[in-house]
């Protein structure tokens, strides 16, 4: 059952007590209060790119830069621009007093690129500056969460005041309550770090790509001057503006459903000693659809119904780098949550519950999900599902980052901090949505009063339902705000927006419907599995790429399991490969519309589970390919690359999927996949589950690594399988390294089955583990091991006991005697075919007698794997008293004292011609195929890769410069998305010493360029990007190259760049 009633009595007893809890403890507004004020010194510029929109933002709140980029670019990597500039805006109406007569003002908080309010003698703006303390000041972005860099070593104090959770919680210790902490990063150190600030508790990484800073007015000292000396807190003279405190969120999901958003969400608190009555929220939205020499022809308008306002390009025609491009598609902001007013008695936003709060204790909405109690024994036990229940610091056991039960967790009462209740809810309001839009034309020079420094002409568009949208096809500023309303002392208000885009209008609507159903869901969709670490190595025409498998251990609280817990639903791997970083080229499979929906990857290994072919769910049409049930590998080799040229390459997981799921079902769902650069096209960050891959040819003399070792027959054991062993990071390989790969089994001998085996390093004393317990479902050459020391290992392996014909004969004598060597088949009850090979040797003598008739016989059975005599029963069918034409020789073993028949040894006449007895001295011998038994091991070592120095020199003559000649531009050098000239020139010399020096001449014999390249063995190839040692691009013509290499030799070539 569902613990409810203990719920009803709190619900009642909150109710009564709304009052106390709706406004922020004394406590925590002190924090803030006690905060360093905002300042422009620590602002930064980061970059949102987690999905389809890439765009730079601020920490003060603006989103979008004219003339830079990225500004609105989507899809990523196309140099579509549609967004000049955003910023947010909060105004107030305030009564002041001026020469003791009262009057009002309406300060309007904002922080744009140009046309700010500002002091008049130091030229400082005056409006939202980010407060230190909530980035790494030495970093070069605000907090994100996929970069930890970016993070603060510890969060400010008031974050833990306002959470009231000790500091200590949020450090990951190497150890927690005896359990092991998070290795983040998996490079093998758990060290001391700061969790991330989720929105949804400590640690909690939601979305794909979450940023968090907070900002202030406090810079504001337009109105703090006289005549009106307005301090928004009597107490604080040097604070200026309204007294507003903002914690900023951007999230972005690379799911299909929501790859074209991105959701920003502001929490706005009322530090001040004032109430103010009449408040607006909004955004002031320079658009730019088609580029930032396209913004003359943009149209602009709203929809009160959907809370949004949208722009789109008059003759659908952009403009960038690349030249014209068309169609242009849409861009909007819409309102997913507004200010509420839960004080009018009215249903606001028509959701069926009136004057709703997030601050006030309650569950508004009823869908807090406490504990299920199992065993009605009315207290949370071990094991039973914590649901939303799990603690103010919002983890539970099925979270990585989680280290024991904290307060609230389990108790059956919602606690802030709690998923579906108070903050985390989004809908525990009562909104009030779009309220007013205005257009304005962009004037130069800050005219007109669309500008942040417009104090009043702001406040009159926005504060009185104001409509006006008659301008059109210009250059447009969109004004669109939400309010009036109070905001009261000590309050926090929240507005989130979504920044969306579509193709057309249609498009944009079904988007913004869509991100409205996710935000309305707590943005509680499904999430995909953990990014797998991936490694990639460059080889010669190949590039190695291995993983590990954290993925496979993902749970997904959007889908529970029978008993409430998060479902473990990781279905497989996706590896695409790209020749630009936003994999934008492989983006092929479409919908019905045509439109882009699904990467096409180079491979795909997926659960052997039954879950394959197309999702049923799909979208538009379009059908995601779960896979072919081929089972799970953690590498890959990709020889279908070109030397000389950059891959992008991703290891994306995914999951199930879950068809049954609602009305609709939900498609599966994968990880992204993310690789910054700017906006020269140099990469800044690759996420942990990409790589950037240049493969080459190795450095002049590379040996390669070598496996040596017999492979094919155990070293130790009775198994007759093989291994295969496969190098995949030749740069891991070691050095005179001996490895044993190791079998378990299960059962008893003989009837026993091999279940696992492990891959260990023989050191002197021990076997130090590498990879341990590889099941028998990952058998077979197309189920390579996870990574050990650079190789994995692939294993076949006989899963039955029986008879090889083309092994078993005669291995001494030429008897034609038609000899057949099957199981035993005439007492089936007492088959159990055995392990083992055996020898049948003939004698001119009697040598041993059958085991139940006791005839004496001139041949003896030998247990060779066992390396025994073996017992067997002559079935003397002739009677002749010895082995004869129709006989039958059967071998017995023994099970304790129970004899058991294995192979029958059928002796007839040959077919044709005249018989030839077997002669003494001749032998048979019977091989059979044997699972691997308990410690069977193969042994091998290995050597490193090296270089060879007879061998390097013997290769100084393949140096050689690619393109040569040079027309122009080479297939390899990285397209310029955005900005002008032709980017980046490159030619590569190859086939290098790995240590050389490398000087370019003109014919005439002037030195241009002196390069020195020193390499690891795997890259014999450097890269010059045609610039000479005076920075100068070098003219067309015929150059001279000598390389240098001590020790080796040295080369001489020549190259040529043509115009």
């Amino acid at each position: 059952m569902t613990f409810d009633v203990r719920l009803w009595i709190v619900t009642l007893l909150l109710i009564v007590m709304g009052g106390l809890l709706a406004q922020e403890p004394p406590n925590v507004i002190q924090a803030y209060r006690d905060e360093p004020y905002g300042n422009a010194i620590w602002r930064k510029k980061g970059i949102m790119d987690g999905n389809l929109i890439r765009t730079m933002y601020f920490n003060q709140a603006e989103v979008g830069k004219w003339p830079d980029q990225p500004s609105g670019e989507w899809p990523k990597g196309t140099g579509h621009s549609y967004l000049d500039g955003v910023c947010l805006l909060v105004g107030a109406k305030v009564r002041v007093f001026v020469n003791g007569d009262s009057t009002f003002i309406t300060p309007m908080e904002a922080a744009y690129r140009e046309y700010v309010d500002k002091d008049p003698v130091t030229g400082e703006d005056w409006g939202w500056e980010p407060v230190p303390g909530y980035l790494n000041p030495n970093g070069n972005s605000p907090a994100i969460s996929n970069d930890s860099r970016s993070w603060p070593e510890l969060w400010p104090d008031a974050v833990f005041v306002a959470l009231d959770q000790p500091p200590e919680n949020w450090i990951n210790q190497k150890e927690v309550n005896g359990e092991p902490g998070v290795d983040d990063d998996r490079d093998g150190d758990i060290d001391n770090f700061t969790y991330w600030h989720g929105f949804f508790g400590r640690g909690v990484k939601n979305a794909d790509i979450e940023t968090y800073f907070v900002m202030d007015d406090s810079r504001d000292k337009e109105w703090a001057r006289p005549p009106y000396n307005y301090f928004p807190i009597d107490a604080d003279h040097e604070r200026g503006g309204l007294g507003l405190r903002v914690e900023v969120r951007g999230f972005q999901w690379s799911h299909v459903l929501a790859e074209d958003n991105i959701f920003w969400l502001y929490d706005i608190v009322n530090i001040s000693d004032t109430t103010y009555n009449e408040t607006v929220f909004g955004f002031l939205t320079d658009v730019g659809i088609g580029g930032t020499n396209d913004s003359g022809d943009d149209n602009a308008s709203f929809d009160l119904t959907l809370d949004i306002a949208y722009a789109w390009d008059n003759d659908g025609v952009g403009s960038s780098s690349f030249g014209p491009w068309s169609p242009t598609g849409y861009l909007g902001y819409a309102y997913l949550e507004s200010p509420g007013n839960p004080f009018n008695g009215i249903d606001d936003d028509e959701d069926g519950v009136i004057d709703e709060r997030r601050d006030d204790g309650i569950d508004n909405d009823g869908d807090w999900n406490p504990y299920t109690d199992l065993n009605d024994n009315g207290v949370w036990d071990p094991n039973e599902p914590l649901n939303d229940d799990l603690g103010k610091d919002g983890v539970g056991p099925f979270d990585r980052q989680y280290n024991g039960p904290d307060e609230g967790e389990g108790d059956g009462l919602p606690t802030p901090g709690e998923p579906d209740f108070d903050r985390t809810d989004v809908e525990e309001s009562d909104q009030i949505g779009l309220t007013s839009m205005s257009i304005y034309r962009l004037i130069e020079g800050g005219g007109g009063d669309g500008w942040p420094k417009h104090d009043e002409g702001l406040w009159a568009k926005m504060s009185y339902h104001h409509f006006d949208t008659t301008l059109q096809n210009n250059n447009l500023h969109m004004l669109f705000g939400s309010g009036p309303f109070e905001l009261r002392q000590n309050y926090r208000e929240r507005f989130s927006m979504a920044l969306l885009m579509g193709n057309d209008l249609d498009d944009l609507v079904s988007n913004k419907i869509t991100v409205q159903q996710i935000y309305n869901a707590d943005y509680n969709f499904s999430k995909p599995p953990f990014k797998p670490l991936v490694k990639a190595v460059p080889g010669d025409g190949k590039v190695y790429l291995y993983w590990d498998d954290i993925a496979e251990e993902s749970r997904d609280p959007f889908l529970p399991d029978s008993l409430g817990n998060p479902r473990k639903d990781f279905e497989g791997y996706l590896i695409y490969r790209s020749t630009e970083p936003q994999f934008n080229d492989i983006k092929i499979i479409t919908d019905s519309k045509g439109t882009p929906v699904y990467w096409k990857p180079i491979a795909q290994f997926d659960l052997v589970d039954g879950i394959k072919g197309p999702d049923p769910v799909g979208i538009n049409g379009a059908r995601f390919w779960r896979g072919d049930d081929t089972g799970l590998r953690h590498s890959y080799v990709d020889d279908d690359v070109v030397n000389g040229i950059t891959y992008y390459y991703a290891v994306v997981s995914y999951d199930q999927g879950d068809p049954d799921f609602g009305e609709q079902g939900l498609q599966p769902t994968e990880c992204s996949k993310i690789i910054t650069e700017d906006l020269a096209g140099n990469i800044k960050n690759v996420d942990i589950n990409c790589a950037v891959v240049t493969p080459n040819a190795p450095a002049a003399g590379y040996v390669p690594p070598e496996i040596n070792g017999n492979l094919e027959d155990v070293t130790e054991g009775i198994g007759t399988g093989a291994i295969s062993v496969v190098v995949v990071d030749p740069s891991l390989i070691q050095d005179n390294a001996t490895y044993r790969v190791v079998f378990q089994s299960v059962g008893d001998y003989p009837e026993y089955q091999t279940s696992t085996y492990g891959i260990y390093k023989v050191e002197p004393d021990t076997l130090l583990p590498l990879v341990e317990e590889v099941d028998a479902t990952s058998f077979g050459e197309e189920y390579p091991s996870p990574i050990a020391d650079g190789f994995v290992v692939s294993v076949n392996i006989d899963t039955t006991i029986d008879v090889i014909p083309s092994e078993t004969g005669w291995l001494i004598g030429n008897s034609n005697m038609d000899i057949q060597v099957v199981k035993h088949q005439q007492f089936p009850s007492l088959l159990v075919p055995w392990p083992a090979d055996y020898k049948i040797t003939f004698y001119d003598h009697i040598v041993d007698t059958s085991f139940n008739f006791g005839i004496p016989v001139q041949f003896q059975v030998w247990n060779l794997t066992e390396d025994r005599r073996a017992e067997f029963e002559l079935f003397d069918n002739d009677f002749s008293g010895d082995l004869s034409a129709g006989d039958v020789v059967t071998i017995i073993e023994f099970i304790g004292p129970q004899f058991k028949f294995t192979y029958d040894f059928v002796y007839n006449n040959p077919v044709q011609g005249d018989p030839q007895e077997p002669q003494p001295g001749d032998v048979y011998v019977i091989r059979t195929s044997r699972p691997f038994y308990q410690d069977d091991y193969f042994e091998f070592t290995t050597q490193s890769a090296k270089t060879n120095l007879a061998k390097a020199q013997d290769e100084l003559s393949d140096i050689k410069v690619v393109p040569n000649p040079y027309i122009a531009g080479a297939v390899w050098e990285p397209r310029l998305v955005f900005g002008a000239g032709r980017g980046q020139r490159r030619i590569d010399f190859i086939h290098l010493p790995q240590d050389c020096t490398i000087r370019i001449f003109t014919l005439s014999g002037k030195l241009v360029k002196t390069i020195e390249h020193h390499s690891v063995i795997l890259n014999g190839a450097e890269s010059w990007n045609l610039v000479s040692d005076d920075g100068m691009d070098i003219a067309y013509g015929v150059y001279v190259f000598h390389v240098e290499a001590p020790g080796v030799g040295t080369h001489i070539g020549k190259f040529a760049v043509i115009k």
